[in-house]
């Protein structure tokens, strides 16, 4: 028999596996939504709040939403209906749900974002770094037996080839690979220092020029897919409470490009 649980105690438990005092400080982690002291029995896990994500949280009653990419990343004086991340908000509030991010801590936790991305390519030896001391090391690199059309074929294995991008020789060899999940151009100056390529999404053409200057190759699957890996993860995390029933809304993809 499970004993009863809060929001609150729900929430102490789950940061003590993701540490969000080691988030980013620019990233809205912890409770976002909801009552600290409601009861909780039935959490569900989504890497986004979409639409759809709310439609199934109507349609099953849940207590509690744990999310990967927070719904309100910037201040608001709104919470209006409509369609929106503040709709989506309002929508929460009026079903009673409350909100739980987990986000960049979950990024650079054991087993979490980063290192599920490092073991989908098989890297070895695996390290952690970070555009800037005072942020969290959210890259990870290791070492990688193979060329660039290698990382490219592992890539397409998992994330398909649409959308998937290449800056670089195919036949290069790689020794060292790096990768980042999520948007990780801004961490390219310290992947070129430690790696021969790198993996991650959002990448731009300036970014990407930047990168061929510093002899650093690019696989770009997409910022969603090369969170995937993940994802289910946090699932898996939230599932290992015996205090609560978890509700795996993990396969409801947030991708934006078709």
């Amino acid at each position: 028999m499970r004993r009863v649980t809060t929001v609150a105690d729900f929430a102490t438990w789950l940061a003590s596996r993701t540490n969000p005092e080691k988030a980013a400080d620019w990233d809205p982690v912890g409770l976002q939504l909801g009552d600290p002291s409601a009861e909780v029995e039935t959490v569900a896990v989504c890497h986004e709040v979409t639409e759809e994500v709310i439609s199934e949280l109507e349609a099953n009653g849940v207590d509690l939403l744990v999310t990967y990419h927070p719904l309100l990343f910037a201040k608001t004086n709104r919470i209006l209906s409509g369609r929106s991340p503040q709709a989506r908000a309002f929508q929460l509030i009026q079903m009673g749900v409350g909100l739980l991010v987990t986000h960049t801590d979950f990024d650079v936790a054991p087993g979490g974002m980063a290192d599920k991305l490092a073991a989908l390519f098989k890297l070895r030896e695996v390290d952690s770094f970070g555009a800037d001391p005072d942020e969290p090391e959210i890259g990870r690199v290791g070492d990688f037996e193979g060329t660039l059309a290698a990382v490219d074929a592992l890539a397409t294995d998992a994330f398909g080839v649409s959308g998937l991008r290449v800056s670089g020789n195919p036949k290069r060899a790689v020794e060292r690979l790096a990768v980042v999940p999520g948007s990780g151009s801004s961490l390219i100056e310290a992947a070129a220092e430690r790696a021969d390529a790198l993996v991650t999404g959002d990448v731009g053409h300036h970014r990407v020029v930047l990168a061929r200057d510093l002899g650093l190759a690019v696989v770009d699957p997409g910022h969603i897919a090369t969170e995937r890996p993940g994802i289910g993860a946090l699932y898996e995390m939230v599932s290992e409470s015996d205090q609560v029933v978890a509700v795996d809304l993990t396969d409801i993809d947030p991708e934006t490009w078709a």
